[in-house]
């Protein structure tokens, strides 16, 4: 059986949502409901990831979301030089997320230049915001609400969507992301 069916026949029992966007997805959640409009998970292409997915993964229900996955792992995984940018995103929302994670993106988002541009003022209250955001735990929730009702079966499929990830494009990855999405909570899957 090829990973693709491993997926699909992982996730096979999950209803289609009948709703496909959070609540608060304003316009978002419109752009979702008409561009998946009875839109079965199988029918999913990469002119769907790019022009609905792609920058709206946080928008998804986790319904919606665990019902589309494995179309969308089987795509980035297969077609990842058509939806890489997608793909990324992804396999940030696969990943648990961590105070540290935010700390060195805004680090490293300091060090671009030109930092005489930058005000300073504005870079405090960014790391401030961005680091009262993550400590409400608000993040932590949203990723444990995707997560965690997730069957073993799922869970295995997810964790070698991850595996196959990191041996087809894991060089796209050298900071260490996909293993960092494994060891946060993916590995418990293994056998």
């Amino acid at each position: 059986m090829t990973l693709r069916n491993r997926l699909y026949t992982a996730f096979a029992a999950r209803p289609r949502p009948s709703a496909l966007a959070q609540p608060e997805g304003g316009g978002t959640a419109r752009l979702l409901g008409d561009g998946l409009a009875g839109r079965a998970v199988g029918d999913v292409t990469t002119d769907d990831v790019k022009g609905v997915f792609e920058g709206n993964l946080w928008a998804l229900s986790p319904e919606a979301l665990r019902y589309y996955l494995p179309a969308l792992m089987d795509l980035a995984l297969h077609r990842y030089r058509e939806v890489s940018v997608f793909a990324a995103e992804l396999l940030s929302a696969l990943t648990e997320p961590s105070r540290e994670d935010v700390v060195a993106s805004l680090d490293a988002f300091e060090r671009l230049p030109p930092a005489e541009l930058r005000d300073p003022q504005i870079a405090d209250a960014l790391r401030r915001q961005q680091l009262e955001w993550f400590d409400s735990g608000t993040p932590t929730a949203v990723f444990h609400e995707r997560f965690d009702g997730l069957t073993a079966a799922e869970g295995s499929a997810v964790l070698e969507f991850l595996t196959a990830f990191a041996a087809a494009h894991g060089e796209n990855f050298p900071f260490g992301e996909v293993d960092a999405a494994v060891e946060r909570y993916w590995a418990r899957y293994g056998g």
